[in-house]
């Protein structure tokens, strides 16, 4: 898959605009994410409880190491 990225515009592969994408967030929270196409939309809460156990403490850890792993490769767009 080739991106033809223009300033200004909004291509993708082939010449094809990118999909549009809404996300919905209401109290800090997702509520819903829209689409024009399919999409693999992955959520990564890194937040961690001002009174997070031990074991909390390192569950949000091992997330955090593999929200890192799962974004590399990945174009930044916001």
């Amino acid at each position: 898959m080739h991106l033809n990225i223009v300033p200004g515009q909004t291509i993708g592969p082939i010449g094809q605009p990118l999909p549009r994408v809404l996300i919905h967030v209401e109290g800090g929270l997702i509520q819903a994410v829209f689409a024009s196409a399919e999409l693999d939309i992955q959520v990564y809460d890194l937040d961690v409880s001002s009174f997070a156990s031990p074991l909390e403490i390192e569950q949000a850890r091992m997330l955090a190491e593999q929200f890192e792993q799962q974004r590399q490769g990945l174009l930044h767009i916001y």
